[in-house]
């Protein structure tokens, strides 16, 4: 389907992005922002632009490019951080329009009437295993904690709004549901008094689980009369993406048959961080062909892992990564000097295009060059 003339190359699927935001727009009363930490590909953000109601930023970087594409549509840029600074806040201020201040002091130093100021919150309630990737794991840097907003709420009674993101990966929009129900709890009359609630992301949704978010939404809309912000970034763009490779070199290891690619878990890096297997087209556990597949860098941890095929590899056959749309180029890395992927977008009249190609040049520029 995707032609392209060299590897690895990163491609993403406009068509598969459309389906995801417009399946997105039958859920009524919520506003759409799409993060630029899980994908900032600039053709890629303009294109996603025309179907959500803003982006979410972490970054004043991030926020100038969130201003860069939406120029002067009719948007919004939000931002939450742990990273303020004193010397980027005043064009923070500028450019967001919505601002969730990470803790209490952030928001006593920094608030503003440039912008509609609310606090990220951290619920204390945890869905995900690894406290590498859980922002409510003990000591959390993420969020002031619901117990410390419930002690300081007459002092913060007049905040616009709240943020909280507290999932990763998840279908179940039942813990959600649980979420909302701790605020309530805790926080009743603040809530009744908010001009926004952002909800986060983290979630992965389709066809089989958006009905819950509907009854979540709609349950929000009945009872209080704040907008609603929702910023999925992977449950948009993952399915999207895929990186292609080729083998460059196959030979054996105490009696493994490894297969070299041109491409490395510094392109993948989630892949080396969470030590998980990528998804890889067409290969099968009950495949009679065995190889580890391993990226090229010098790395010894480089490594794939042990896939099967039914067809066995040689020189040049290439290899399919799917589920790269998040996370993938917003964290690659020129380590070893190997080259980017190549980024290529396929769009929705079925064409291959390369968007941007790596040059050494920007390698140098890394260097300090």
């Amino acid at each position: 389907m995707f032609e392209i003339d060299y590897t690895p190359s990163f491609i993403y699927d406009e068509n598969v992005i459309k389906q995801k935001l417009e399946l997105l727009k039958t859920v009524q009363g919520i506003k759409v922002l799409f993060p630029l930490k899980s994908f900032s590909i600039v053709e890629g953000l303009k294109f996603i632009k025309k179907y959500v109601n803003g982006f979410a930023s972490s970054s004043l970087f991030e926020a100038y490019l969130s201003k860069k594409i939406i120029k002067n549509a009719d948007r919004t840029i939000h931002i939450t951080t742990p990273g303020l600074r004193f010397d980027e806040i005043e064009a923070i201020t500028h450019i967001c329009d919505y601002i969730s201040f990470n803790s209490l002091e952030q928001w006593k130093r920094f608030k503003t009437d440039n912008s509609s100021c609310g606090i990220r919150i951290n619920p204390h309630k945890s869905f995900i295993k690894d406290k590498r990737y859980n922002p409510c794991s003990k000591n959390s840097k993420l969020g002031v904690s619901i117990f410390s907003i419930l002690e300081h709420r007459y002092e913060i009674k007049n905040i616009d709004g709240l943020h909280f993101h507290n999932n990763c990966e998840s279908k179940d929009f039942n813990n959600l549901e649980e979420v909302i129900m701790q605020l309530e709890f805790y926080i009743p009359t603040l809530l009744k008094n908010l001009k926004w609630l952002n909800v986060g992301g983290g979630y992965y949704f389709d066809e089989n689980n958006i009905e819950v978010l509907k009854s979540i939404i709609n349950f929000l809309k009945n009872k209080y009369n704040f907008e609603i912000f929702f910023e999925p970034g992977g449950g948009i763009v993952n399915e999207a993406g895929c990186i292609i490779s080729s083998v460059i070199d196959i030979f054996k290891s105490d009696g493994k048959e490894i297969a070299i690619l041109d491409t490395s878990v510094n392109h993948i890096p989630e892949s080396f961080e969470y030590q998980y297997e990528p998804y890889i087209k067409n290969s099968s556990e009950k495949g009679i062909y065995k190889y580890i597949l391993a990226g090229s860098s010098c790395l010894a941890g480089d490594v794939f892992g042990e896939y099967g095929f039914d067809e066995s590899l040689s020189i040049g056959s290439k290899i399919i990564f799917l589920f790269m749309g998040a996370y993938t180029m917003v964290k690659v890395s020129m380590f070893n000097g190997i080259n980017l992927p190549n980024v290529y977008k396929y769009t929705l009249t079925g064409k291959t295009e390369l968007i941007k190609k790596w040059e050494y040049d920007e390698f140098f520029r890394r260097c300090g060059g």
